[in-house]
């Protein structure tokens, strides 16, 4: 061995070995050398050397150092080397700094909020149902005609599985990245996310979506962009190993292609959002993660901006009519409505528990409009204008109106089950399975029925 150089002995045969540019260390089966120029933070604590570095962090127990007492010396030793570099001043100060975030006992705040919020609010929904339909987001509304829909829609679920997988994803993320960035930046992160999440489904077409998925991806991608731009701003504990943080988000995204019903677009949106945010809110050095009054205005704005989203959704659950109303005048004042989009509403409306006189008049224009766009020629949107007159207490113009559909295809027996039941012998709240053939049959979402809506991503 060469002046200068030393080794500390490790279970398995395996050694630290300082030499005179860089160290040898162990990187799961393999030994690795890391230049001292690459070392970024080096802390011992009672179960471990950890060595923080550009390229990634490894921790080496202590129990495996064959001597006592090794893995202080090894940390020692690769101190002074760091600190012997040219610009050692400069690393000695980081380091220090490092310890003192290291050192700081945070209580993480921000996901648990957020996650008991969503919980709260699917709690809700079970027992007043418009809180989903007021509050999910509407490709036909867009940005602008219900601009809430962009903050509501990330914060309801679907059902209980998907509530669940997204709470525990923020739970876990969200926690890891405000520890290592702060509740502040967190938050503005989050924000990102959400805000990339709803352009990803506005290009990607979406009827509809809900779902906090695009805030997960939103915080692994600050993660992989804290990870892989701005390691130095992390202590060497709070990291964790890299392929395994990679490796984990890759197989989440690959099993995501194959689930059905997953606003991928959203999910990618959030994603890039999310590390674009993480990259311009990273300060400059690990000195400045102080939250200035900036920083606290963004996030008091962003506070506001949640409340603000929630007093149109407790309207909408309060005064369901009037809102009915207003939301079906701007699907019917659009110059190229969607015919499906004014077809689903009217179903939603229509084949609510208990419709009210104003909910079915308005689900009445939008039927009729969605007919006449079609030109009468798609059998499920006459069968959705047939159950609105049904509902109505118009029986003659409901049968009218599903032989209509009964013709177009008469080899479906949905329809002509439709008509059974409109006449009595089935009874009124025994809907019929919706065909196979016709997936794009808009499909009742409310409580009392089993179906979901094809339309809806989560």
């Amino acid at each position: 061995m060469r002046d200068g150089e030393r080794e500390f002995r490790l279970a398995g045969g395996r050694a630290l070995a300082l030499r005179e540019s860089g160290l040898l260390h162990p990187d799961g089966a393999a030994q690795r050398f890391t230049p001292y120029s690459e070392l970024i933070h080096l802390s011992l604590d009672a179960g471990a050397l950890t060595l923080g570095a550009r390229r990634g962090a490894w921790r080496m127990p202590r129990a495996d150092f064959a001597a006592p007492g090794a893995a202080g010396e090894a940390l020692d030793a690769l101190r002074e080397r760091v600190a012997a570099l040219p610009d050692g001043a400069a690393r000695e100060e980081r380091q220090r700094a490092l310890d003192r975030r290291l050192g700081e006992r945070r209580r993480l705040a921000l996901a648990p909020a957020l996650t008991g919020l969503m919980a709260l609010l699917f709690v809700l929904s079970r027992a007043f149902p418009a809180l989903s339909i007021e509050g999910e987001y509407w490709g036909e509304l867009g940005f602008l005609d219900e601009p809430w829909r962009l903050v509501t829609a990330q914060i309801l679920h679907e059902d209980f599985r998907h509530l669940a997988s997204n709470a525990l994803g923020l739970l876990l993320l969200g926690g890891l990245l405000e520890r290592q960035l702060g509740a502040a930046r967190t938050a503005l992160v989050l924000a990102a996310a959400g805000l990339g999440a709803m352009l990803g489904s506005w290009f990607a077409g979406y009827d509809r979506a809900m779902g906090a998925s695009g805030l997960v991806t939103g915080v692994a991608g600050a993660l992989l962009a804290l990870e892989l731009r701005r390691p130095d701003l992390v202590p060497g504990p709070w990291r964790p190993r890299r392929r395994l943080l990679v490796g984990t988000f890759a197989l989440c995204a690959v099993f995501l292609l194959f689930v059905p019903r997953v606003a991928h677009a959203a999910h990618l949106g959030g994603f890039l959002a999310g590390g674009a945010a993480l990259v311009g809110l990273a300060p400059a050095n690990v000195a400045g993660f102080a939250e200035g009054p900036i920083l606290r205005a963004l996030d008091a704005s962003l506070v506001a901006l949640l409340a603000l989203a929630l007093v149109p959704l407790g309207r909408g659950v309060l005064d369901p009519d009037r809102v009915a109303v207003l939301r079906a005048e701007r699907l019917l004042a659009k110059e190229e409505p969607n015919a499906l989009a004014l077809n689903n509403y009217a179903w939603t409306l229509a084949s609510s528990e208990q419709p009210s006189e104003q909910q079915l008049e308005v689900a009445l224009d939008l039927a009729r409009r969605a007919v006449r766009e079609t030109r009468r020629s798609d059998a499920n949107l006459l069968d959705t204008l047939a159950e609105v007159y049904f509902q109505s207490g118009r029986l003659e113009e409901a049968l009218e109106t599903i032989d209509e559909a009964i013709e177009l295809a008469p080899e479906e027996p949905y329809f002509r089950e439709q008509r059974r039941r409109f006449q009595g012998e089935r009874a009124r709240d025994d809907r019929p399975e919706p065909p196979e053939a016709f997936p794009e049959l808009p499909v009742p979402r409310l409580p009392g029925f089993e179906e979901e809506s094809p339309g809806v991503r989560v």
